[in-house]
């Protein structure tokens, strides 16, 4: 399911794509579906998704008996839009950065009324508590704290390796996260986590708090990023 979702969203960067190699413009009438899904070598519901996507977004209009036709949304040309969902690790990654990530702690602990909520399950419940930070050069620009449910592991913990991506770790448990509810504020690093970690120096901070689901609707994450101000920035269209 987590791959049918991958697949649906490549094909939509895929379309967006198409339509600006053609210098598509709005009210310009797109190609037919037949047209489309052997363009793409996808199947036709898989084609449907991502125009329902493009539609959703303003991107595209769909008079029936007529086709699918460009709306203005089809010109705003969005950086790094927050709105989109994808791995920190894919998010880096986009914005050119390369990076180390060290593992800073790895703790079991029960959940708190704010980890609770997060992760929707009840207070007490057995938690893992991931603390890392990223690092390009000897810079570091992105600090996280991220809880999962410690049965979604189990005894594998020791053996997993907490400096890849969550998203993957997830993914080889049946678990991919897929969506998110987020919010965004500007604010300092923790004091705590300036202190332990020698982190005096990181600066303003963008902070996403958010939760993550599975292509099921189960919460599978809850997370913590802490972006540093000087090297990121998300953009977004109001429509």
């Amino acid at each position: 399911m987590g791959r049918d979702r991958t697949v649906v969203s490549q094909l939509r960067d895929g379309l967006l794509e198409l339509i600006k190699e053609r210098g598509m413009q709005m009210g310009e009438k797109l190609p037919s579906e037949e047209r489309l899904t052997e363009h793409f070598g996808v199947s036709r519901p898989t084609l449907r998704e991502a125009l329902k996507i493009l539609e959703q977004d303003g991107i595209i209009r769909t008079e029936h008996g007529r086709g699918r036709f460009l709306m203005a949304g089809a010109a705003l040309h969005i950086d790094r839009p927050i709105t989109t969902f994808e791995s920190v690790t894919e998010m880096v990654g986009g914005f050119g950065y390369v990076t180390t990530t060290r593992l800073l702690a790895l703790t079991e602990m029960v959940a708190d009324a704010e980890i609770a909520q997060g992760l929707q399950c009840p207070e007490g419940t057995a938690v893992l508590r991931i603390e890392r930070v990223r690092s390009e050069g000897k810079r570091p620009i992105l600090y996280s704290v991220d809880f999962i449910r410690a049965d979604t592991v189990g005894q594998a913990q020791s053996n997993i390796n907490w400096t890849g991506s969550l998203v993957q770790i997830l993914r080889k448990r049946g678990m991919a996260p897929v969506a998110s509810t987020a919010s965004v504020a500007a604010t300092l690093l923790p004091a705590e986590a300036q202190k332990n970690w020698g982190l005096t120096d990181f600066g303003p901070v963008l902070l996403v708090t958010e939760t993550c689901f599975s292509a099921e609707g189960v919460p599978v994450l809850f997370a913590k990023d802490y972006h540093h101000g000087s090297y990121f920035k998300f953009s977004f269209a109001r429509r």
